[in-house]
């Protein structure tokens, strides 16, 4: 038989140190559910008197108080801020969801959406079935891929179809799949909707990149030419790990009247751009950054950059530009393959980035140089 190990003295007290932590960090969460209860009564104080969700003067309060409470009992202030600055965000996500989810329901039921179904599996397309099974409607899922649509359906709790027939049956139809791919199934769904549908469908196309529909015509009502089918483009300015009702932007490229998305997403911030405004806007908002990210992260990993006895080292920049290079690779590559192909803008943006380091590069021949490329971009950036 097995002998026991006798514990000493001093593991004796680690083990009551670990519970004595269990039990005060589950009375923390305990007090973070109370608070968000407590954040629920105050948005229903704020629906009966029409007030919005943020207050800009009453967070500042908040913060500067939790500031010296924070200073006052010793607490490292970078931890009350980002304990604060969490609460704040789950409490104004909850009052969110408080006062709008019955316009919202209320807003689908005027429109006849009792329907919704999703074409893309990936993440944005999960994201928009989650968020219309939480408004009450039914939810299904479509993508080519049929087993990796139906496997995703399962994980989301959501119904499953297997082709565009069925997909066109529906109430309002969210698009989420590559680029290039967004114009053809819209034409092939708009065939499939006057064949199968009684009714007027409304479809929802969430591309990053517009070149593509713009090219297409679909956003010319002549072209378009159907009165069962009301188009919708969109770019939804959030990733698929974002929450339901947590304050987002979204650009709308067609139509003007954002009426209807404003109608879905009444706690985000919808606004519109003309396709093309908006494919010159992303080349700074995606294709930069993109760049920057994969350029950064390809010279990291030289052979000859460093050795493995500083591999583990990092510093606040180093650790900022790691980490949205490893998030741009975790991502699938053809998706951003085509926001930088698919843009007609990103060949510029490019240039503008090799006509920024040879700039830089001559300001490094003096001090004065570089302090005059320094302020004249900072001069830039924040005017």
């Amino acid at each position: 038989m097995k002998r026991r190990k006798v514990q000493t003295r001093k593991e004796q007290s680690l083990e009551i140190y670990r519970e004595q932590i269990q039990r005060i960090t589950k009375s923390i969460l305990d007090l973070a559910l109370a608070r968000q209860a407590l954040s629920l009564r105050i948005a229903n104080a704020k629906k009966s008197l029409g007030e919005n969700v943020e207050n800009a003067e009453v967070e500042k309060k908040l913060f500067s108080f939790m500031t010296e409470y924070s200073k006052s009992i010793g607490l490292n202030d970078d931890l009350a801020r980002t304990i604060v600055t969490d609460l704040i965000r789950f409490s104004k996500i909850a009052q969110s969801e408080n006062i709008y989810r019955s316009k919202i329901t209320k807003f689908l039921s005027s429109k006849n959406i009792e329907t919704v179904s999703v074409v893309g599996a990936g993440r944005m397309g999960g994201w928009f079935a989650r968020y219309f099974q939480g408004l009450g409607v039914e939810v299904f899922l479509y993508d080519e891929r049929g087993e990796k649509a139906k496997a995703r359906a399962q994980e989301i709790r959501v119904g499953h179809l297997d082709n565009l027939g069925k997909v066109a049956k529906s109430d309002l139809i969210v698009i989420s799949i590559p680029i290039t791919k967004t114009p053809s199934l819209i034409r092939a769904l708009i065939t499939n909707i006057h064949k199968k549908s009684s009714k007027r469908v409304n479809v929802i196309e969430i591309s990053s990149v517009k070149n593509e529909m713009g090219s297409s015509g679909l956003f010319d009502e002549k072209i378009l030419g159907t009165s069962k089918v009301a188009l919708y483009s969109m770019h939804p300015l959030f990733g698929g790990h974002t929450q339901s009702f947590e304050r987002n932007s979204i650009i709308q490229v067609f139509p003007k009247d954002t009426s209807f998305l404003k109608g879905i997403f009444p706690h985000s911030n919808v606004v519109f751009l003309d396709w093309r405004d908006h494919d010159r806007l992303m080349a700074s908002f995606l294709t930069l950054p993109h760049l920057l990210a994969l350029v950064f992260a390809d010279s990291l990993t030289s052979p000859s950059r460093f050795g493995e006895e500083v591999k583990n080292l990092s510093g606040p920049s180093f650790s900022h530009m790691m980490e949205l290079s490893k998030r741009t690779l975790s991502e699938d590559p053809d998706v951003y393959f085509e926001i930088q192909t698919s843009n007609p803008n990103s060949k510029a943006i490019i240039s503008d980035l090799i006509s920024s380091v040879r700039k830089f590069r001559k300001a490094l021949r003096s001090r004065s140089d570089f302090e005059a490329f320094f302020e004249e971009t900072k001069h830039r950036i924040e005017s």
